[in-house]
């Protein structure tokens, strides 16, 4: 099985050296408020939508500030193309990664979000929070230097309110691994 399938922890180990492992990150980086950020009507016009600044100032905006500790996902509405491969990737060459297109973080959101917020992840409904178009991945990289986790493939989210819910991330706990598949959970109050 590997470690980065479907719904999934990546660990700072997994592109920075000297960083946690999955087996090294204490359980209170695992649970945690969560921010869910509605970008399905920009994704309608734009399917290679980049999460803004601008959205995480409309979230706070209207929410209030994002609380210290949250996981802070976005919600494109992509986890309505699971399980097919070639819709999940939104390409028609499934072998070459340089064709696929799906939305995901800007740099900028996810530094701005890392220097003015303390988070404990930043997460996707979407196989990446890069966009997939070059080698370098710099939101894996920015998010690892701070020791933050990446959630991706996360679904359900519809099912979330925007704030007030309780993120769990149940990972495996891989000696040495770089990620871990994970049934990630919520709760929240009925209202």
């Amino acid at each position: 099985m590997s470690e980065h399938t479907l719904t999934h922890v990546d660990a700072p180990a997994h592109m920075s050296m000297g960083k946690e492992h999955i087996h090294e990150i204490p359980l209170e980086k695992l649970i945690g408020p969560v921010v869910v950020l509605d970008v399905k009507r920009k994704v309608a016009m734009v399917q290679e939508y980049g999460v803004s600044i601008k959205d995480l100032f409309d979230w706070e905006r209207q929410f209030g500030r994002i609380p210290n500790g949250a996981a802070v996902i976005m919600n494109s509405g992509w986890d309505r193309r699971y399980p097919h491969p070639y819709a999940v990737f939104n390409t028609r060459n499934i072998s070459d990664i340089n064709t696929y297109r799906v939305p995901s973080w800007t740099f900028q959101a996810a530094d701005w979000l890392l220097t003015n917020r303390r988070v404990i992840a930043i997460g996707v409904d979407t196989p990446s929070v890069d966009f997939f178009t070059g080698k370098t991945l710099p939101v894996h990289r920015r998010i690892f230097r701070d020791s933050v986790i990446a959630l991706e493939g996360v679904a359900n989210l519809d099912s979330l309110p925007p704030h007030g819910a309780t993120i769990y991330i149940p990972a495996l706990k891989l000696y040495q691994g770089s990620g871990s598949p994970t049934r990630i959970f919520a709760t929240f109050p009925k209202c």
